[in-house]
């Protein structure tokens, strides 16, 4: 059973109220308990003014206290039973919290309520120990090491501990630095505060003399009152000293020119935003200018994680869910988390002892993780609410009837603040519930007139909520996988969240452009750990809700691998997946519309085909032209070869050969292979010294093999090898195939897009006169992976390649080229909608803008060749002007030592994590290591870097001999030298 509780000692990092109130119950259970504080005691130094405001306490967190403090914060603060709204013109709104006297908050300072609660757990027998920063930790073992006041350090043992230390948790940062696997997601948002001092006013609370009005009974009470300003707000709450805490809230940065903090810089300015937007409550500011220029604006954010303990260590109020202060709820939802806590322990102890701990942390993280996020995402969605629709009248009918629902129909109906500050119900089954209610509302305030017909709509809902009338969220079935609507929302406002998080964090380089770094055995295995991390051989039964799934996919799944969007990511031919592409695919996804047909989808079918049309025109090709938009450039060659083929007599594909170079890409035999000509008969051209393909080899090839019988089909010319990205002579090659009477594919997934240029317009000159070209606009267009294209220069081939007989359920197929049915022009009949992908980035920007980052692509190659060039111990391979942007480069050193070099080189430069390269294995210079600038984000500062590291890692290698496995990327392979798999891990 292990040791009495008597004897059982608990460390509390921090000792803000939440702490002292888990210090006061715990001593109610005989713990020993102490107490670590970074800062001094409070109780002992003035208040400090600038970053206040109030708390609110509410029936959900004021259970949680004895009824003896209860009343001692009554007597230090002051119950709001309301809203009081400014608006702009003057008038002032009502707005009652809950139908009933207990249905208020009682606001009260936040040092108030620290002093006290200080008081209290030193009365209970805690041990308080200021000026203890904590340092470090080992959660496992309950032990941690504090700085006293910066002259000693002092190492903490305990049986329990617990971190209370707020949103900046050094306790939850060990935990997830020691084991703990945890899942922690950190949001700014846009607005800071600022505290600005309203003093009392003759001997009383100025703003309730100031607008009490004997025909409104209501303006003789206290309450919250706000001023919503759209953007921004200022609140004011009352305090016993007749004071109010008022309090801005705006955003710090603004780029229209609408209020921020970052706007106004003067008393004139300070003066002109409240003269316009607050003018009421001026007159009770007379510090206003002061307080505004002399106070830094702090930050708001919201945090989460998960788990909320590991080994004997805990994590309790905002060091596990901090949130922003918009529904008031973050002590409450702390001190509850202090009650449920305490419960659990007890129950666990009861039974086990000493040896309940354990099992009780996990239960508690289990219990309160779904509540903590619940009211987090509701603290946010609550800054709307304030700001701006607390002053509309809509909001205002729709808060009307909502409490009439309560009054009249109270085991059916509860408003949403309602369930959140005056009930026990876990913050999750507040949202659940409340979105149940409010699709039944919605769909009943849209076949009623809320400002008319409020007595049907409260007539109805009884039944609508006991199930005697059928009332969908949409009118769309009743299946339990169709949202709500509310639900679409919550969902759609979640992962819009965590994609925002993941962009800023991946700006602020918190992501390395590859998690590789190790021997290719290293790799594996730390890829074989992050893959069984999420793997489940067996589909859940039953649902879980989205933020932990999403965190699974970002902080799990995501952390491993390669980072393709990281702008320093300069391996294979970098995809910068566009943001807004991947907005159109989104749209796609949306719409869910068949395409395979013309008449199933006129309209968004035409969107797809101008798609096809412009990649024809960016490739030079003309009317007549016409293509099929597929997920990749291997799907792309395979249709290629497909066309080719068909344009064969029937009797001679059996004897059909493909023709690529030796450094074309390896997916063109694949491609052959799918299309029915075996490998043996897919012939590898030799190259010259810049790797592009041999003419003369090639001729003779095609002379040797009909001579023996074979049927040249189809020339892969590589507009872009990914090696050297080398172009093949491209004219030269639509000659000799001309004249050969053999079909001309151009593999131009590299570099087709170049196009657009003057320089790529030279590199591709010919390339207009091949039969196919496969593009991957995910290369150099920068769109998501997924999107590439096969362009022919008569679209009548494309469609004898591929038309098939239609089906008697398929729409009617057309004839006109004008108005194409894609079950035609390629191998699927139902696919998703592609063309969205590009066509909204080109529409948003238009061509100029890619042009010109394809421009910057070109010369940020040369300029980074030659930076490199003046390194010592670095050799830069020479580049000929028909090359796209890729660089390579070697240690300076023979034979096999070079090679070694090289690839230790390789690995130095990754090891930083801020850029990604790799080693290819070329014919002629062996081992060199390969920079491919292609991606949208990658800037002059990111080739700096670039350089930077090849500089640092080319001097730490000099002396170096250390052994290095052999390591090669193979998407930059030719097909004869795959061989390897790419280097190097960023830490």
């Amino acid at each position: 059973m292990g040791r009495p509780r008597s004897s059982l000692r608990v460390a509390i990092v921090g000792a803000g109220p939440v702490a002292c109130l888990v210090a006061i119950e715990l001593r109610k259970n005989a713990f020993h308990v102490d107490l670590y504080e970074k800062g001094e005691d409070i109780r002992r130094i003035p208040p400090a003014k600038g970053h206040s405001f109030n708390l609110t306490l509410t029936t959900r967190g004021l259970r949680s206290l004895d009824s003896r403090i209860v009343d001692l914060l009554y007597q230090r603060g002051v119950p709001l039973p309301q809203r009081v709204v400014h608006h702009r013109d003057g008038e002032l709104t009502y707005q009652r919290y809950g139908t009933e006297p207990e249905h208020h908050l009682l606001s009260i300072p936040r040092g108030v309520l620290h002093r006290a609660l200080l008081d209290e757990a030193a009365r209970a027998g805690a041990r308080f120990h200021f000026g203890h920063e904590c340092i470090g930790a080992d959660p496992k073992n309950a032990t941690a090491a504090f700085a006293v006041r910066g002259s000693a350090i002092e190492e903490v043992s305990a049986d329990l501990l617990i971190g209370c230390d707020g949103a900046n948790s050094v306790v939850r940062a060990e935990m997830s630095r020691r084991g703990a696997r945890m899942r922690i997601s950190q949001e700014y948002i846009d607005h800071g505060y600022i505290e600005l001092q309203m003093p009392p006013r003759l001997g009383g609370h100025a703003l309730l003399q100031a607008f009490r009005d004997p025909h409104r009974p209501e303006s003789g009470e206290h309450g919250l009152h706000v001023w919503p300003r759209g953007e921004f707000m200022m609140l004011a709450q009352p305090n016993v000293d007749l004071s109010y805490t008022a309090s801005l809230f705006m955003p710090l940065r603004s780029a229209d020119g609408s209020p921020a903090f970052s706007a106004v810089h003067d008393a004139e300015g300070v003066e002109a935003l409240f003269g316009e937007n607050f003018a009421d409550a001026v007159e009770f500011l007379p510090s206003l200018v002061d307080d505004f220029l002399t106070t830094t604006p702090a930050s708001l954010k919201t945090v989460k994680c998960h788990p909320y303990h590991y080994g004997r260590t805990v994590l309790i109020g905002d060091a596990a869910h901090a949130m922003v202060p918009f529904y008031g709820q973050g002590i409450n939802c702390s001190f509850e988390d202090v009650r449920e806590f305490l419960r659990i322990l007890d129950e666990r102890m009861r039974i086990g002892g000493a040896n309940g701990i354990a099992p009780a942390l996990t239960d508690f993280t289990e219990l309160r993780k779904a509540p903590g996020d619940a009211i987090a995402d509701l603290s946010l969605r609550n800054l709307r609410e304030l700001t701006d629709q607390t002053g509309d009248h809509a909001y205002h009918a729709r808060d009307r009837l909502d409490k009439r629902l309560f009054r009249e129909h109270p085991d059916d109906f509860m408003p949403l603040y309602h369930m959140v500050a005056f009930t026990d119900l876990p913050y999750d089954e507040v949202v659940r519930r409340h979105e149940r209610q409010s699709a039944l509302v919605g769909d009943l305030c849209r076949r009623f007139d809320i400002d008319t017909e409020a007595d049907r709509i409260v007539a109805a809902y009884a039944g609508a909520a006991g199930g005697d009338i059928p009332v969908l969220p949409d009118g769309s079935g009743d299946s339990e996988l169709e949202l709500a609507p509310e639900e679409v929302r919550r969902l759609l406002d979640t992962v819009a969240l965590r994609v925002l998080r993941y962009r800023d964090a991946l700006n602020r380089g918190e992501y390395p452009a590859s998690y590789l770094q190790e021997s290719s055995a290293a790799d594996y295995e730390s890829g074989r750990k992050a893959s069984d991390a999420v793997r489940e051989d067996t589909a859940p039964a039953h649902g879980t809700e989205l933020e932990p799934l999403l965190a699974e996919v970002f902080d799990e799944a995501a952390t491993s691998g390669m980072v393709h969007p990281h702008p320093g990511f300069m391996s294979h031919v970098p995809s910068g997946g566009l943001f807004q592409g991947a907005v159109g695919e989104f749209v796609s996804r949306l719409l869910n519309r068949f395409i395979g047909v013309w008449a199933a989808t006129p309209g968004l079918t035409q969107i797809e085909t101008n798609v096809i049309r412009w990649f024809c025109t960016m490739l030079g090709y003309g009317e007549g032209s016409f293509g099929y938009l597929t997920t990749g450039g291997s799907i792309a060659n395979f249709m290629g070869v497909r066309c080719a083929l068909e344009a064969l007599p029937e009797d001679d594909r059996a004897r059909a050969t493909v023709y690529v170079s030796t450094q074309g890409h390896f997916s063109v035999k694949k491609a052959a292979r799918m299309a029915g000509v075996p490998e043996d008969r897919v012939h590898a051209v030799a190259t010259r010294p810049d790797y592009t393909m041999d003419l003369g080899e090639l001729r003779d090839r095609i002379e040797r093999d009909r001579a023996s019988g074979l049927v040249p089909a189809c020339v892969v010319a590589t507009a872009g090898t990914t090696g050297t990205g080398a172009i093949d002579d491209l004219a030269g090659i639509a000659r000799l195939c001309a004249a050969e009477g053999v079909w001309m594919h151009a593999d131009a997934c590299f570099g087709g897009f170049f196009r657009l240029t003057a320089r790529g317009r030279e590199l591709l000159r010919g390339i207009e006169d091949a039969d196919s070209i496969a593009v991957d606009a995910h290369k150099s267009l920068f769109l998501p992976h997924g999107t590439s294209a096969l362009l022919v220069r008569e679209q009548a081939r494309l469609r004898a390649a591929f038309a098939v007989p239609g089906a008697a359920y398929i729409p009617e197929l057309t004839s006109d080229d004008a108005y194409v049915d894609f079950c035609d022009y390629g191998p699927e009949l139902t696919r998703e909608m592609r063309g969205l992908t590009a066509w909204l980035p080109i529409k948003l920007h238009g061509l100029a803008a890619f042009e010109r980052s394809l421009d910057h692509k070109l010369d940020l190659a040369d300029e980074l060749a030659a930076q490199l060039r003046s390194l010592p111990g670095v050799d830069v391979l020479p580049r000929a002007p028909g090359h796209l942007p890729v660089v390579a480069f070697r240690a300076t050193a023979d034979g096999s030592r070079g090679a070694r070099q090289t690839e230790l080189l390789c690995r130095r430069i990754c090891s930083r994590g801020d850029v990604y390269v790799a080693t290819a294995e070329l014919p002629n210079e062996g081992l060199v290591v390969r920079a491919c600038i292609m991606h949208h984000r990658t800037s002059r500062a990111v080739v700096d870097r670039l350089v930077d590291a090849v500089r640092w890692a080319a001097a730490d290698i000099a002396t170096s001999e250390e052994e290095v496995p052999h390591v090669v990327d193979p998407a930059v392979e030719s097909p004869a030298a795959r061989t390897g798999r790419g280097p190097g891990r960023a830490a």
